[in-house]
């Protein structure tokens, strides 16, 4: 199953998305974001497979919470890629 990541700006808007997710029965794990997907220093990202996936957007939308950019991470070399982008 794939594994994605999700950015968010602040560590508040990831804890409050993390937190809404959990009420759903979904647990999402938060972590910094991955240096190689940050463009600022202090972002934040929910961890979660793709069966969670549509409830993470869902809440992102009833939350007004705007992500940085969904990534899916490649099983085998460990490298993100934007949502939907096939491998070279």
């Amino acid at each position: 199953m794939s594994q994605y990541v999700a950015v968010f700006a602040s560590l508040n808007q990831t804890a409050l998305l993390k937190r809404a997710l959990y009420r759903e029965g979904i647990f999402a794990d938060m972590l910094r974001t991955p240096h190689c997907l940050a463009s600022t220093g202090c972002s934040f990202a929910l961890s979660c497979d793709g069966t969670e996936l549509v409830a993470l957007e869902a809440q992102c939308q009833r939350l007004a919470i705007a992500h940085g950019g969904i990534f899916e991470r490649d099983a085998v070399s460990g490298v993100y890629r934007p949502r939907g982008e096939r491998p070279l």
